[in-house]
């Protein structure tokens, strides 16, 4: 059985706003981490998909080799 999580911002802000500067520096760390281990998260996701990084690197490879357009002339033709 799943229970709906229910996210009060009033209450989250207000709840920090009567933290000590130290513990707002705390929580302020801890949201840089759960950024960073969601970024890496989606990173490791879009590795795992193969297609993707194979579309990618062929991407990589065009560039490098000079396969490529202005976006002037992509922005026209969109």
């Amino acid at each position: 059985m799943s229970k709906t999580v229910t996210i009060k911002k009033e209450k989250i802000f207000s709840d920090f706003e009567r933290l000590s500067k130290q513990r707002k520096k705390e929580v302020a760390d801890f949201v840089a981490y759960l950024n960073a281990k969601e970024e890496i998260e989606t990173t490791k996701e879009i590795l795992r998909d193969k297609d993707f990084l194979n579309s990618i690197m062929r991407g990589d490879e065009d560039f490098k080799a000079g396969r490529v357009k202005r976006w002037s002339e992509v922005r026209e033709d969109v």
